[in-house]
């Protein structure tokens, strides 16, 4: 029996599948840069491709845990996911307005029975405003 793994786990700004099921990812991306915490991001796809045993159901956990992982626990999402003839099958799901509690490194891991299948990291930066001009007003205005 062949374990189950992720032949591609990512964080994109936008996702789909076709109808001749052919995934599409745009803009693959690991770090944030925000002027203020805490704050939420406004759209963002999880892209995973699993492997394993052709046809065969495999039950997921999908797990995130932040920098302060005891303050801001996220809850645990639950997936079932079927695999297809060739052994693969496409995960996908939109995050709107996505929490970012604190600066740091975050992690999300898709956990099956035997353990961790995959595991990506993306990384929350504060930074200070660059851009300062002004509005059609004359109002200074910065990001």
């Amino acid at each position: 029996m062949k374990n189950l793994t992720t032949d591609i786990f990512v964080l994109c700004d936008h996702a789909l599948i076709s109808r001749e099921q052919k995934l599409s990812i745009i803009g693959i991306f690991d770090q944030f840069f925000v002027a203020n915490l805490p704050t939420s991001w406004p759209k963002m796809f999880l892209v995973a491709v699993v492997s394993g045993e052709p046809q065969k159901e495999y039950s997921l956990r999908l797990k995130l845990v932040s920098p302060k992982a005891g303050e801001n626990k996220l809850p645990d999402k639950e997936l079932k996911v079927t695999l297809g003839a060739n052994g693969k099958a496409n995960i996908m799901t939109e995050l709107a307005n996505f929490p970012l509690p604190d600066a740091g490194v975050y992690k999300i891991s898709l956990e099956g029975e035997e353990g961790t299948v995959g595991e990506l990291e993306f990384r929350v930066n504060k930074t200070t405003p660059t851009y300062t001009g002004a509005d059609l007003a004359g109002k200074k205005v910065s990001n």
